[in-house]
């Protein structure tokens, strides 16, 4: 393993060291003396983000900043109810025309489903020959073309209806030398494909990924990946040899039987693709509940250790990650709201909820977390973070509940929601003393948690009566 650990070390090296500078400049009064992140995806993937650089504004709303990239690749900016995005190309600048500013409202923070517009930013330097004006141009095309002929499209699954438009884009963009371009024309074209003809498994297989070159900073290419793929493992798949997979998911060695049994279609020969592949198809399985999180966590980690490929890699251990996210045993992430902090409650059980008391289910939970409270109280804190939006409402809710435990109104600016990836409310987390994650999602109050809460009390009354002893 430390040869390997090694070997991955060089494998970034020898891939930092080819990489160019990419300048942004501009100005915008209106964002004057903020900063904005310049994101990207880690991983073709995952979703998971990094950041590649900050531009801050001076008190005129100017700015310039330069980063670094390997190759060509969209990244995007968050501005409030905005994302802006657009695609950069090693050694050039842009000079960026952000949107009017619009901050997301207190409810918008406070909503986890809440998801800022995409929009493509343009530049006051514009290159009509440039990526950027290429892919904006041939995606209005598109949209028109898909809008226009919606029925034949969805409800029909008439594929002859893209074949003259696909024919049309060919040619009006056969003379564009652009690399990315070309590789995002034929993808997104190979998308109206797939929209005709989503059955199509094996043809579409065959025709866009059987020998081809790997394409995955191209988003067109991910996004067809994604679609074609979607939960392989219990679909795709299914239009091959089915009994095959579902015996390698159930070997001792499930990673090295799935690779056998891929390797015998013609289309898994490149081993990148082919690990891309399973890894992506075992983490949809686990997000599909098919898999267990450990299983999908032990297999990734297979391929992760089998391989020398650095986006491979990447994106195995992207996966690992947000699989591994409030996994049993696994550290909670940390959290400071007011006087509450995480690491107040080592030593002790810790039920925590988030909720908004507005929610009518948080009102039916209300008297029966009173009565475990008092049941429990002396074994189990009790702790609730409130997300709702208007403090004064949120205040006369409490006055008419006077709970037991404390229930604490989140700023709107706390990253808690985000870090524990709450997306309903309410939820509820039991932490252990160790601060590790001891049940997730956590039974609610109607669910049966009371069960678990008297193993923990019996559990906790065996150990201070051994220690006695």
């Amino acid at each position: 393993m430390r040869s390997l650990f090694i070997l991955l070390i060089l494998t970034f090296g020898v891939q930092t060291s080819f990489a160019e500078k990419v300048k942004l400049f501009g100005q915008h009064a209106a964002y004057a003396n903020t900063q904005i992140q310049v994101l990207c995806y880690d991983d073709a993937f995952s979703k998971t983000e990094k950041q590649l650089a900050i531009i801050q504004l001076d008190n005129e709303g100017r700015f310039s900043v330069e980063f670094d990239i390997d190759e060509t690749q969209m990244v995007f900016l968050p501005l409030g109810v905005f994302r802006g995005y657009f695609y950069v190309e090693a050694n050039k600048a842009y000079q960026l025309s952000l949107p009017p500013k619009r901050d997301l409202l207190p409810a918008q923070k406070m909503d986890p489903f809440f998801e800022p517009q995409d929009i493509l930013l343009g530049f006051r330097n514009t290159d009509k020959n440039g990526l950027n004006s290429l892919i904006r141009q041939f995606d209005n095309q598109f949209d028109n073309f898909i809008n226009q002929n919606f029925e034949q499209i969805y409800n029909l699954r008439s594929s002859s209806v893209g074949v003259s438009f696909t024919k049309q884009m060919t040619t009006e963009y056969a003379q564009v030398k652009n690399a990315y371009f070309k590789v995002y024309l034929k993808y997104r074209l190979g998308f109206l494909d797939y929209l005709s003809r989503p059955e199509a498994y094996l043809s579409l297989e065959e025709k866009y990924f059987s020998n081809q070159t790997l394409e995955l900073n191209n988003t067109a290419y991910t996004t067809l990946v994604t679609k074609v793929y979607n939960n392989a493992l219990a679909s795709g798949f299914n239009h091959r040899e089915k009994s095959k997979f579902i015996k390698a998911l159930e070997s001792k060695d499930v990673y090295q039987e799935l690779n056998k049994v891929m390797k015998t279609y013609t289309a898994y020969q490149d081993k990148t693709f082919r690990d891309i592949l399973l890894a992506k198809s075992v983490f949809d399985g686990a997000e599909n509940a098919s898999l267990t999180r450990r299983k999908a966590i032990a297999i990734i980690k297979q391929i992760n250790q089998n391989s020398q490929e650095y986006k491979v890699v990447r994106l195995t251990s992207n996966y690992i990650s947000k699989l591994s996210h409030l996994l049993k045993n696994t550290k909670a992430p940390d959290f400071k709201v007011g006087d509450f902090v995480l690491d107040n409650y080592k030593g002790k059980y810790l039920y925590l909820n988030f909720c908004n008391t507005s929610n009518s289910v948080w009102k039916n939970d209300l008297k029966s977390l009173e009565k475990l409270n008092e049941n429990f109280g002396k074994e189990i804190e009790f702790l609730s973070f409130a997300s709702d939006v208007d403090p004064v409402r949120f205040k006369n809710n409490m006055k008419q509940s006077e709970t037991n435990w404390p229930v604490v109104l989140l700023d709107k600016d706390n990253s808690i929601l985000k870090d524990y990836r709450i997306k309903v409310f309410p939820t509820y987390i039991i932490i252990n003393p160790e601060g590790k994650v001891y049940q997730y999602p956590a039974r609610g109050p109607h669910d049966g948690v009371e069960k678990l809460f008297i193993k923990i009390k019996r559990d906790l009354l065996r150990k201070h009566y051994s220690h006695k002893k």
